[in-house]
């Protein structure tokens, strides 16, 4: 199948703390998922200096940097009333994740979030070519569905419960929800505003267990209805779940999150010697960093 690249990206977001696994997901899109055009790498302030030291060589890839929201009042707020497993603690950088709704991606017509750290396990043709027109396709995270597993357990209401009630009065919260691991999107949904929105939402509702992930269903999801459940299989091919189903295994999906039949060591590994050649690199680079410093 011919692979749609035309005014498309995908983006990949991360800080210092992730860059392992980023480079790692970005050499299995061009080597594996076989896709050579535009790759926008969403970095946070720990990175302008020495980014470069990661991505020298690196072809079709957009350094792109946003200033990291400062949510240091959130965080000591959280410290003390924590919420879920304390990602809004320590995990805060997954808001970064909101600029992907910037209006710089009007540049594309189409974009394609992966989750640093992503497996790839065959080409990417398939999902790229996807049709989301004036909407953006993401995986439930309900999925298969369980009973109880919808927006509202995205937001604590132990801790908060004054402002889970206002949530609950503002937002309709008893619906499927999306995982933000991975979201393919059409970038005419974009508003001037988006952005301003998101940041917004994320401060006033500062009860989202799961950072960006209960934010973003709000806005374009319970407010604006444009998520829909992207595909999850052709006659062939299983496209992306978080982890394998139903006795599959990884050779059976282009991309899980975390895959559970799959090792690195395993000898029919497709990424295998792609991953040791990272390791590798990243290895001497940190050598070179320590050296600098």
């Amino acid at each position: 199948m011919k692979m749609y690249v035309e005014k498309f990206c995908i983006i990949l977001v991360t800080n210092k703390k992730y860059i392992g696994k980023s480079i790692n997901t970005l050499n299995q899109i061009r080597q594996i998922g076989q896709y050579s055009g535009d790759v926008v790498l969403l970095i946070g302030d720990d990175l302008v200096s020495d980014i470069d030291q990661y991505t020298n060589g690196l072809e079709n890839v957009i350094i792109k940097h946003f200033p990291d929201f400062d949510r240091s009042d959130i965080i000591e707020i959280l410290r003390q009333k924590p919420i879920g497993s304390g990602s809004g603690v320590t995990k805060f950088f997954q808001f970064h994740k909101l600029y992907c709704f910037h209006t710089y991606f009007h540049n594309w017509k189409k974009c394609f979030y992966i989750d640093s750290g992503m497996q790839i396990f065959k080409p990417l043709d398939k999902i790229i070519n996807l049709e989301c027109n004036n909407k953006l396709l993401a995986h439930s995270d309900a999925y298969p569905y369980k009973l109880g597993w919808l927006l509202e357990r995205q937001f604590d209401n132990q801790q908060f419960p004054e402002l889970y009630a206002k949530l609950k009065n503002e937002y309709e919260l008893f619906i499927d929800y999306f995982q933000s691991t991975m979201m393919l999107y059409d970038t005419a949904i974009i508003k001037d505003n988006t952005l301003e929105e998101l940041i917004k939402l994320s401060n006033r509702y500062i009860n989202s267990i799961t950072n960006d992930q209960g934010i973003l269903n709000l806005y374009f999801n319970s407010r604006r209805k444009l998520w829909e459940q992207i595909r999850l299989r052709d006659e062939s091919t299983n496209y992306y779940d978080f982890f394998e189903r139903d006795n599959l295994q990884w050779s059976d999906y282009i991309m899980l999150k975390y895959p559970r039949t799959f090792h690195v060591k395993s000898q029919d590994s497709p990424t295998r010697n792609l991953m040791a050649r990272c390791k590798k690199i990243l290895k001497k680079l940190q050598e070179k960093i320590s050296i600098l410093h």
